[in-house]
C-alpha cells in the first residue's frame, strides 16, 4: 500500500468509525423511544447513512475494496435489521 492509499485508508477508516458510532446512536435512541417518529432523529439517521455511502464509493475509488465491503454491510444490516430501508 503506498503512503497515500494508506492516508486515504486512514483518513477513510476514521470518518467510518464516526458515522458508524453515530448512526447507531441515533438508531438506539429511536428504538429506546419505541419507535415514535421523530423527523429529527430519521434526518440524523438518513444523513449519517448517506455519509457512509459516500465513504464506500471513496474506498472503491481509492482501491480499498475490504474497506468499502465492510462499509456495505454496516449499511445493509442497518436497512435489513433496523428497519430503515426508506434511507
Amino acid at each position: 500500500m503506498s503512503k497515500a492509499n494508506k492516508a486515504a485508508f486512514e483518513h477513510i477508516l476514521s470518518h467510518y468509525r464516526g458515522n458508524k458510532q453515530s448512526l447507531v446512536g441515533e438508531i438506539k435512541i429511536l428504538i429506546d423511544n419505541d419507535s415514535v417518529i421523530d423527523n429529527a432523529r430519521l434526518v440524523n439517521i438518513a444523513k449519517y447513512c448517506g455519509a457512509l455511502d459516500c465513504l464506500y464509493w471513496q474506498a472503491l475509488g481509492n482501491d480499498l475494496t475490504n474497506l468499502a465491503k465492510g462499509i456495505r454491510r454496516t449499511l445493509t444490516k442497518a436497512h435489513a435489521f433496523h428497519g430503515i430501508e426508506g434511507l
